[in-house]
C-alpha cells in the first residue's frame, strides 16, 4: 500500500490543492510529531483541512483528530502564519517537495514540504532564509537549521522540462543495472511510472541503461512528457478486492487489475487514511506483544546482571580471605575425624565467622570480614 508520493503524483495533487489559494489560515494543529493540519478557511467554500503526514501522503480532509496541548512548533507556526493567506502553491521542479507562500501584512513566508526520506517541514522568510524547522538536519551539501538559506537537493534532470540530449546523457553514463531503476531513482519518476514509462515505450525494464539506444531515449523523453501531462482521472487499483495503489491517471501498468475512478485525487487518497486504521489494532497488538517481550528480556538481563555483580563481590571476598578460610576448613575436616557434626556444631555455637553448620548437608556459612 502506498505510504508515499512520487515527483510525478505530487505534480498531480498540487495542481487539485490549488483550491486553496487565496483561503486564510484558520488554525493550526499538530496532533503528534509527525501529523501537521492546516485548516483554511476559503472565501465561499467553507472550512478545508490540509493534513501533512510528515514525510507521507499530504491530502485534504473534513476530519480532524483530537488535540492535546500543541508543540512549541505547532506554537510558533500560529504565531508566523496565523491568519495569513495562502498565495501560491507549487512543486519544485521534480522533486519531491512543495513549497506554499503565505501573505500577512508583515510580508511573505514560506512553507517547504519534503515529502522524501523522513520528511520535514521548514519554515522560510522571503528570501528562503529558515526560521524554524520541524526537524534540523546536517546533510554534506546543505544544512537545515535557524538563519540557514534553505536549499533542497536537486537531480541531475527535471522532467516537467526535460531536453533529450540532459536525458540521454544521463542514461548512458548511469551506473543502474536496469533502465527501468535508472528512470526511477535517477531521474526520479519512481518505481511505478519508471515501469509505465518502459511499457509505453516498448522497452524491457530490465535492459542496461548503456544499451539503450538513441531511438528508444526518443520514445523514454515523450512518453515522460506524456505522463506529466496527462487528464485527472484519479483511479484506484485493487487486486484481490485490496486497494493496491492509486494513482492520478490510468497507467497500462495496472491494465489487467481492477481501476475504480475517484471524483478526485484528494478523495482517492483519503483510502490511505481508513486502511491504516484498519491494521491498526492487530499492529497495536503486535507491538505491545513485541513491549512485553523486550521488558521481560530486560528484567532478565537485569538479574543476571545482579547476579553477576553478586557472585563477582563473593570471589574477591573469598579471594582476600583464602588463607582465613583454609584455615577454617582444616580444623572442620581434622574435626570431622573425632567428632560428629551434630557435636562440632555445639561446639562452634557463638564461633565469629563460622555462623551456621548444616550438620545434614555437612555445610558451614561464613561471614568474612
Amino acid at each position: 500500500m502506498k505510504t508515499q508520493l512520487t515527483s510525478v503524483e505530487i505534480h498531480y495533487l498540487v495542481k487539485e490543492l490549488d483550491i486553496l489559494i487565496d483561503g486564510k489560515i484558520d488554525k493550526i494543529y499538530q496532533p503528534s510529531k509527525e501529523m501537521l493540519l492546516l485548516q483554511f478557511h476559503l472565501p465561499g467554500k467553507g472550512k478545508k483541512i490540509l493534513k501533512i503526514p510528515v514525510g507521507k501522503v499530504p491530502y485534504l480532509s473534513e476530519e480532524k483528530e483530537e488535540f492535546g496541548e500543541p508543540p512549541g512548533f505547532c506554537m510558533q507556526l500560529r504565531k508566523h502564519l496565523g491568519n495569513a493567506r495562502l498565495r501560491k502553491i507549487e512543486q519544485k521542479e521534480s522533486e519531491r517537495i512543495i513549497e506554499l507562500d503565505f501573505e500577512k501584512k508583515e510580508g511573505i513566508k514560506k512553507l517547504f514540504v519534503e515529502l522524501f526520506s523522513k520528511g520535514n517541514v521548514i519554515l522560510t522568510d522571503d528570501k528562503n532564509i529558515i526560521i524554524m524547522a520541524l526537524q534540523r538536519q546536517e546533510f554534506k551539501d546543505r544544512s537545515i537549521k535557524p538563519k540557514e538559506e534553505y536549499k533542497y537537493p536537486k537531480k541531475q534532470v527535471n522532467f516537467f522540462d526535460l531536453k533529450i540530449e540532459a536525458l540521454s546523457e544521463l542514461i548512458k553514463n548511469s551506473k543502474k543495472d536496469a533502465i527501468v531503476t535508472c528512470l526511477a531513482v535517477e531521474v526520479g519518476l519512481g518505481g511505478v511510472y519508471g515501469e509505465e514509462v518502459c511499457l509505453l515505450s516498448n522497452i524491457d525494464k530490465n535492459k542496461k541503461p548503456s544499451s539503450i539506444n538513441q531511438q528508444q531515449i526518443k520514445s523514454i523523453t515523450e512518453n515522460i512528457k506524456s505522463i506529466t501531462k496527462q487528464k485527472l482521472s484519479p483511479q484506484i487499483v485493487k487486486e484481490n478486492e485490496k486497494v493496491k495503489d492509486i494513482v492520478p491517471f490510468k497507467l497500462k501498468l495496472y491494465e489487467k487489475l481492477e481501476q475504480e475512478k475517484a471524483t478526485s485525487f484528494n478523495e482517492a487518497l483519503k483510502y490511505l487514511e481508513a486502511e491504516p486504521k484498519k491494521a491498526e489494532s492487530a499492529y497495536e497488538k503486535q507491538i505491545e506483544k513485541i513491549k512485553r517481550i523486550i521488558e521481560r528480556q530486560e528484567t532478565q538481563i537485569k538479574g543476571f546482571e545482579e547476579s553477576e555483580l553478586k557472585q563477582r563481590k563473593n570471589a574477591e571476598l573469598i579471594y582476600q580471605n583464602y588463607n582465613l578460610i583454609n584455615e577454617v576448613l582444616t580444623e572442620i575436616n581434622k574435626a570431622t575425624k573425632k567428632h560428629s557434626w551434630d557435636e562440632i556444631k555445639e561446639r562452634l555455637k557463638g564461633h565469629k565467622i563460622i555462623k551456621e553448620i548444616d550438620a545434614k548437608e555437612k555445610k558451614i556459612v561464613l561471614e568474612l570480614p
